[in-house]
């Protein structure tokens, strides 16, 4: 019997590379839960795999791959200059060390270059300091999602991210330094916004302010920990879940009028938190429970410190309480 009539041995048959020939599309997207430097290194397996990198679509790169911030910034030139504008669904930089921060002159290029390449999910973590990101750039019609972490963002940026982004629907941004107080949006439908002023650093705001929020197509709403910014809902009816914490800095005064449980009328699932023992949280709240429409759509209801009474707040913790 002929060699090329001969069944291939178990052997031959296990060790055949059967993922090169899958097509480019779900090599792209096996590759897309790898980080950037790991993608890259593919290129050595085989010449199938030297230029399938060239063309992902998600580029996510973790600082702490790099022994250097030399040694990281030369990799994202090279990385950005040899792919391209090749468009781009996620575009992510990520840094874990402490030691090294992404403040880096070339950072907001990069992330100009995301935009540019029509990046449509657009992450940011930093984790030494803040990074100052630049809001000139931020003109895009494909962006959807902004996640942001420890970023210093100033109130022009926020008025040109949305509109300069007009299809931006999610925008999260964590221990970030926001200096702005409205935030407009026609297309937006969650919003994460937590701030600790991070890292020892002033209060972004030297008196009080309302935070207006106006979003009528917001489903989804997180606001915890906002120094000197008093809530208030404006145009927030589609909001289904909604998450508040908040804590003796979040009102000037227990005669402050906020509107922020009133606000929320076709809520499905709320959560108000503030520590024990803050009678002027609990004022202010109590006096805007009393404009509250009723809430025919709540199921669940969370509320961490204190529970409606009959006149008064109960200083007591009730978890998931389903409204009938």
């Amino acid at each position: 019997m002929s060699n090329k009539h001969m069944k291939p041995t178990g052997f031959e048959d296990i060790t055949s590379d059967r993922i090169s020939s899958l097509p480019d599309e779900i090599l792209h997207h096996i590759m897309s839960f790898m980080t950037a430097r790991e993608a890259v290194q593919t290129c050595v397996l085989s010449t199938r795999w030297r230029y399938i990198w060239l063309c992902l679509r998600c580029l996510n790169t973790e600082i702490c791959q790099f022994t250097s911030k030399k040694i990281f910034v030369r990799f994202m030139d090279n990385i950005l200059l040899r792919r391209g504008f090749v468009p781009l669904y996620s575009f992510s930089l990520i840094g874990w060390r402490d030691d090294v921060s992404l403040n880096h002159p070339r950072t907001n290029l990069w992330v100009c270059h995301a935009i540019r390449s029509n990046v449509r999910v657009l992450q940011i973590f930093e984790y030494h300091g803040l990074f100052d990101l630049d809001h000139s750039f931020f003109i895009s019609s494909h962006l959807k999602i902004l996640n942001l972490r420890c970023v210093s963002t100033t109130a022009l940026f926020i008025e040109k991210l949305f509109s300069g982004c007009p299809v931006l629907e999610e925008l999260s941004m964590v221990d970030c330094r926001v200096f702005a107080t409205k935030f407009s949006s026609s297309t937006l439908k969650k919003l994460t916004f937590i701030s600790h002023t991070p890292h020892g650093e002033d209060c972004v705001h030297d008196d009080f302010e309302d935070l207006v929020i106006d979003t009528p197509s917001l489903v989804s709403l997180h606001l915890e920990d906002l120094p000197l910014l008093n809530p208030c809902l404006v145009n927030v009816s589609s909001v289904v879940n909604a998450s508040f914490r908040l804590d003796e800095e979040s009102f000037a005064s227990s005669a402050v009028n906020c509107n922020i449980i009133s606000a929320l009328s076709n809520v499905t699932k709320l959560k108000l938190y503030f520590g024990l023992h803050n009678d002027m949280v609990s004022k202010v709240l109590k006096r805007d429970l009393w404009r509250c429409q009723t809430f025919n759509n709540l199921k669940t209801l969370f509320l961490g410190g204190w529970c409606v009474g009959k006149d008064v707040f109960f200083h007591i913790t009730l978890d998931f309480f389903a409204c009938p």
